[in-house]
């Protein structure tokens, strides 16, 4: 039974040591699922294989789960990896991408896509939220939730009824592409969410945008459970 304690203490420690670095920071959602996974089926491999089959069962047991362990947790990280570099192909300087756990957030200039106090799309915002819609396309075990930003210039209710009117433009544009619309969700939240200061013209250009949350749905976000509880799952169409 010593080896598989030894394992187990050390995938334990390596997931524990790892969260905390900058180095891990800095690491893709793909490579984070996995060394989680690889924890957890390590530790369970090893519980499962100690009862059944002693000390050498706990080892085995716990290289077994490892394995499956890695696969699981990057099931989601993968495929929201893959989508998050295709989709940095169509953004432009201006408009940015991050990724927080197993969402991704794209925020797009608002100066880009429409005039200014307007929310008819410019000329060419069409082309750019084409590529975008072509991206979610690919990728369509994801909803999207896409919001409207603005300055803090006008009246309260005047930003939020123009961002409102803003994120609808844009998901009736991405729909009109080709995106299913029951995957794409509206709304507006004015000046209320600022990310730079509304003292300066750069910081009100960078305020007036609108943001594409993009999540895993419940059927990917099932199957990630049933893989982390020990099922055998398939993996996540690759884009076509």
């Amino acid at each position: 039974m010593r080896r598989g304690r030894v394992v187990v203490v050390v995938v334990v420690l390596l997931v524990t040591m790892t969260s905390g670095c900058a180095w891990w920071g800095e690491r893709s959602g793909t490579t984070k699922g996995a060394v989680y996974g690889t924890g957890a089926g390590a530790v369970a491999g090893a519980a499962i294989g100690g009862a059944l089959g002693g000390g050498e069962g706990a080892w085995k047991g716990a290289a077994v789960g490892a394995a499956v362990g890695a696969l699981s947790g990057g099931l989601i990280g993968n495929y929201m990896d893959r989508q998050k570099r295709d989709m940095e192909k169509v953004l432009a300087n201006q408009d940015r991408i991050e990724r927080e756990g197993d969402t991704l957030r794209a925020s797009l200039s608002s100066d880009v896509l429409f005039e200014s106090g307007s929310a008819r799309l410019q000329t060419g915002a069409d082309t750019k939220l084409l590529q975008i819609a072509e991206v979610l396309q690919r990728y369509p075990r994801t909803y999207v939730d896409v919001t409207g930003n603005t300055d803090n210039r006008g009246t309260e209710s005047y930003n939020q009824n123009l961002s409102e009117r803003r994120a609808q433009a844009v998901r009736d544009n991405l729909v009109k592409a080709g995106v299913d619309g029951s995957r794409v969700s509206t709304r507006g939240d004015g000046e209320r969410n600022p990310i730079a200061g509304n003292d300066t013209a750069t910081g009100r250009a960078t305020n007036r945008r609108v943001d594409i949350t993009i999540r895993p749905d419940e059927g990917l976000a099932q199957e990630q459970r049933k893989v982390d509880e020990g099922a055998p799952s398939p993996a996540p169409e690759e884009p076509h």
